[in-house]
């Protein structure tokens, strides 16, 4: 027959819980294999490892590569094709339409992925993601994710050289057409912050709120980019699947990480 459990070896039961959950304040709160919790400092956790890098650089690689030879496909079949032609005609029926007012909205709506809009929001932002979250993921899926992009934009619009599309270009860029890497831009860093939101949702309503918001975003660069003169529309298509799988990629590698918290903050809504 059992014998009744001591009420002291409840307390001493109850007290080794609470030492095991409990860690100060900017550590992980890790338990290793021995049980013993890790107050390891957050800032000192790295959000990916050397093969996360690796596999980062590898993809960079691919990516540019695809890049290069669709921008090569674009530069000599593309533009001299019936369907190349009327690409350009979009441009011009853009032109046909500019206004005052039309061009003055597209300039605003342009400036949404001008790098000092980028940087701006970015020295608000970012802080307050690692004082917020007290980790790296955050800052490293919206930083790292646009380093990568600007790679791979950078090195094909220098490589392939396309020129801007036939008609008068309101704003000025010191890269080439393809991709369109302002639109790119838009995508990783509206998205990604839409992403960063749903990890660490405050209400449920919270992601898809910021989801839409990101479209809009993305959306309104797209087309003002267009209206502008600045690129063709397949660049615009590029951009935005660079974008995308930028975000795919960071993400994936982030979430996979075994320093990545599996559990975001619940809503208290």
């Amino acid at each position: 027959m059992s014998q009744p459990l001591n009420p002291s070896t409840k307390n001493v039961r109850s007290d080794s819980r609470d030492v095991a959950t409990t860690h100060e304040p900017g550590t992980t709160g890790d338990t290793d294999d021995t049980g013993d919790t890790d107050d390891t400092p957050f800032w000192k956790v790295p959000p990916l490892h050397r093969r996360d890098v690796g596999i980062m650089a590898a993809c960079y690689v691919g990516l540019t590569a695809i890049y290069l030879a669709v921008g090569w496909m674009l530069v000599n079949w593309w533009e001299s094709s019936p369907l190349g032609t009327s690409e350009a005609d979009v441009n011009r029926w853009f032109e046909d339409r500019r206004t005052d007012s039309r061009t003055h909205l597209a300039e605003l709506g342009s400036a949404l992925s001008n790098t000092e809009t980028k940087i701006g929001l970015g020295l608000v932002l970012l802080p307050l993601m690692l004082w917020m979250f007290r980790r790296w993921h955050e800052w490293t899926l919206v930083v790292g994710g646009l380093v990568f992009e600007v790679a791979v934009f950078g090195t094909t619009a220098k490589l392939i050289g396309r020129d801007r599309p036939p008609v008068e270009q309101l704003d000025g860029a010191p890269t080439n057409s393809w991709p369109s890497g302002h639109i790119a831009a838009a995508v990783v860093f509206y998205f990604g912050l839409a992403i960063v939101i749903s990890w660490n949702p405050r209400f449920r309503w919270s992601g898809p709120v910021a989801f839409s918001l990101a479209t809009l975003a993305a959306a309104t660069v797209t087309v003002s980019r267009l209206y502008l003169g600045m690129h063709y529309v397949t660049d615009a298509v590029g951009g935005v699947v660079l974008g995308g799988l930028t975000l795919v990629l960071v993400r994936y590698l982030l979430l996979n990480s075994d320093t990545m918290d599996p559990h975001p903050v619940r809503s208290d809504a």
